[in-house]
């Protein structure tokens, strides 16, 4: 069975097994109040709704005991069973994905300065006015196998950075976090909503960010510099990203291909800073949410 999140009022919370909150539920060990929340779930819901008082329960031989179950040994039969717990717990671990996610972020970046210097050479051949049939070709093969190359890896690193953002954003429901607005779901597929693209992207992540940095009072939480740094890189590269594969698409003599090659200078001039600002903001918030893991009740 899937593991449970209960959250008893207290601004924290605990994971336990669904048949062993069945019977603390059931043994009153919860207030009415209490909350509980599972991976795949938008909201944290009353545990009411969960285990209805019309339910009728046989607990499992794990969970049997011959001594009746009190508050006062509540906590050491939850440490028994899963050993000591800190604070706040991963929904699912992102320390193996938030490396390759900076592993292929790095790999992309080395393509745009491959791509950029590329660029150059073939806005300094254009220029020169001059060139044997040999030297375009040669410059058309270099140039196509980059942006091969370049367009692979952008396309992993694209997908990985929404599985991380789904990831970030339902390690904070887990960590208790309440009046959250935006889901796992949705912190990814707003970026998909032509015009709400603009603007539930950044929300999303700014969320992430202040619960990362104190789940309990996340509202009250500052964002960070770097939070607009990268919302503004983002926007610019999307725009200039448009502007060059117009440009490239319309390219039918020298200087169709001059006005192509500068576009692709001015994308890849923004790209490079938006690339080291996302690795950033990436870092930073996997350091919060290890962090909040690592503390020790």
């Amino acid at each position: 069975m899937s593991a449970i999140y209960i959250n008893t009022g207290t601004g924290e919370s605990k994971i336990y097994e669904e048949d062993q909150a069945r019977a603390l539920w059931l043994e009153g060990q919860f207030g009415e109040g209490a909350l509980y929340w599972r991976e795949g779930m938008g909201e944290w819901q009353p545990i009411s709704k969960l285990f209805p008082p019309t339910t009728v329960y046989q607990p499992t031989p794990a969970y049997k005991s011959e001594t009746k179950y009190t508050r006062e040994n509540e906590e050491a039969t939850a440490n028994s069973l899963f050993g000591e717990t800190a604070p706040y717990r991963f929904t699912k671990d992102p320390s193996g994905l938030t490396k390759f996610l900076k592993v292929m972020l790095w790999l992309d970046l080395s393509l745009m300065v491959a791509s950029l210097l590329s660029d150059f050479t073939q806005m300094s051949m254009i220029e020169k006015g001059g060139f044997t049939d040999a030297e375009a070709e040669a410059n058309d093969a270099r140039q196509q196998v980059i942006g091969i190359a370049y367009l692979g890896v952008f396309l992993i690193t694209g997908i990985t950075f929404l599985k991380w953002i789904y990831r970030a954003n339902a390690n904070c429901h887990g960590f208790g976090a309440q009046g959250m607005k935006f889901t796992p779901g949705w912190s990814v597929g707003w970026y998909f909503v032509p015009f709400m693209n603009l603007v539930r992207p950044y929300q999303a992540m700014r969320e992430i960010w202040q619960v990362s940095s104190n789940p309990k009072r996340w509202q009250t939480q500052e964002g960070s510099g770097v939070l607009p740094l990268w919302w503004t890189l983002w926007i610019l590269s999307s725009i200039t990203g448009q502007i060059t594969f117009r440009t490239s698409m319309a390219v039918t003599d020298l200087p169709s291909l001059k006005t192509a090659t500068i576009a692709s200078i001015v994308s890849g001039i923004v790209d490079i800073p938006l690339t080291l600002v996302a690795m950033t903001l990436i870092s930073r918030i996997f350091q919060k949410q290890k962090a909040l893991t690592d503390q020790q009740s």
